[in-house]
């Protein structure tokens, strides 16, 4: 594999929504997490993409429900990031 092969944040998200073994999503999800965060840097000074970045917040929302009810962490909101019960 190449060095500047990079899978994309889209890709990794996929193999999240289909993983179902609790060891592997957890590291899948710090791996698109990272890759979302990435991608947003790389779009920073970019005035169009507004359809990606739209989908990188949608991701991000969904990650946090797969942390929360598949792999139980502590429930917070994704707006303030303080915990909620």
């Amino acid at each position: 594999m190449r060095d500047s092969y990079r899978i994309s944040w889209k890709e990794l998200y996929l193999w999240v929504l289909i993983e179902s073994e609790k060891e592997k999503l957890t590291g899948l999800i710090q791996a698109v997490e990272h890759a979302i965060a990435r991608r947003a840097q790389e779009l920073l000074n970019s005035p169009d993409d507004h359809e990606e970045r739209s989908e990188m917040a949608a991701a991000n929302a969904a990650l946090l429900s797969l942390k929360t009810h598949k792999l139980g962490w502590p429930a917070v909101s994704a707006r303030d990031g303080l915990r909620v019960r």
